[in-house]
């Protein structure tokens, strides 16, 4: 064998190699299921107070989880709960909040084993609970959209960074936080908007 059967040999290997690292590098997730807990901050949410001011919910710390069971090697559904506890300001004072969230939906991800963007559509239910005795709760059906990235350091263990936005669907001037057919509060639209920043890991099986 010559010296140019040699490089071309060579050359052949290399490429076989550079190619098997490259299928090995975009290997789709083995994982079946992921879960990941997480913490962010969450904003948005505006009432109307009897008096006609205007108040809203104050920017704050939210937690919770989510449940991804993948259906598809770019194909996930997802479950998600969420809670925060917040406080509006009236006229008496701060009126305490607690804004918890069960939703449901799908997730497409792009991007190799390692590092996947990904996009979420949510479905399910916004839950607004005063902390106050003889006041009701009241739920409300809401939208959601997010994006984010998830970044995988192993086979069972990685990042996930995420911002999301919902919509919880109301009617204009209905009442919340309600008690002996007072409410003290009414949404200001058709529509309470939220919007929260979170980051957690991923623990995955």
């Amino acid at each position: 064998m010559n010296s140019k059967h040699v490089l071309v040999v060579g050359l052949g290997a290399a490429l076989a190699l550079v190619a098997g690292e490259a299928r090995a590098q975009f290997q789709q997730p083995r994982a079946k299921v992921e879960i990941a807990p997480f913490g962010g901050f969450q904003f948005g949410g505006g009432f109307l107070a009897a008096s006609g001011r205007e108040v809203s919910l104050d920017a704050g710390l939210d937690y919770g989880g989510t449940l991804d069971l993948r259906v598809a090697p770019t194909w996930c559904l997802e479950g998600m709960y969420s809670r925060q506890s917040t406080e509006l300001g009236t006229d008496d004072g701060p009126f305490g909040v607690t804004v918890e969230r069960l939703m449901g939906g799908i997730v497409e991800e792009h991007g190799d084993y390692r590092n996947r963007f990904f996009g979420v559509a949510l479905f399910g239910a916004t839950r607004l609970t005063p902390r106050r005795p003889g006041f009701s709760s009241s739920s409300r059906f809401t939208i959601g959209l997010g994006l984010g990235i998830k970044q995988l350091l192993s086979d069972h263990f990685g990042f996930r960074g995420e911002a999301r936005g919902f919509y919880a669907i109301t009617d204009t001037g209905g009442g919340v936080f309600c008690s002996n057919g007072v409410c003290l509060f009414t949404f200001s639209g058709s529509g309470l908007w939220q919007a929260d920043l979170s980051g957690g890991i991923i623990l995955a099986f």
